[in-house]
């Protein structure tokens, strides 16, 4: 499969349909009416990806209060996924956002948003912030072996609220 670019700012992201780590359908559909943060990352159980996803977790109540949907989406399989979800719980509690996989067809929808590394098989790094109608109002990406900023990332969620 070889990635088209991002979708433009201001551009209806691409629709798909998947399963979250709990085996719930998701669709791209499901997240209109809230602002959304779709955060490709490569690897489930990889260094830095436990490490911004953790951090990501520790602001449950900043995700609650924006109102906002998050999803984490690798190419990892579901079952994996289930496992890494609680690996990442802090104090048991529940994670504030889903593990989405793009498993199969493999990397179908990271590579629907320009951001499938066809050579290593993963998501880069790449968080695409949606607005209430579904376009897209940011794109963040960074080299894979570097967390993200999610100061600037929850900054651009709460004015989208």
């Amino acid at each position: 499969m070889t990635a088209s670019s991002p979708p433009d700012l201001g551009e209806r992201a691409p629709s798909f349909a998947t399963r979250t780590h709990h085996g719930e359908s998701i669709t791209l559909e499901k997240l209109g009416g809230a602002p959304a943060l779709l955060m490709f990352y490569p690897f489930a159980f990889s260094a830095v990806c436990g490490s911004e996803l953790r951090s990501l977790a520790s602001r449950g109540a900043q995700i609650r209060d924006i109102g906002a949907t998050v999803l984490a989406i690798s190419c990892d399989p579901l079952h994996s996924l289930r496992a890494y979800a609680e690996s990442l719980r802090i104090g048991g509690d529940e994670l504030p956002f889903s593990l989405v996989s793009d498993f199969w067809p493999h990397g179908h929808i990271a590579g629907s948003y320009g951001v499938f590394d066809s050579e290593r098989g993963t998501a880069n790094r790449t968080s695409v912030l949606l607005d209430t109608q579904l376009r897209v109002a940011h794109l963040q990406s960074v080299p894979n072996a570097q967390a993200r900023d999610l100061d600037e990332t929850f900054s651009v969620l709460a004015r989208l609220s």
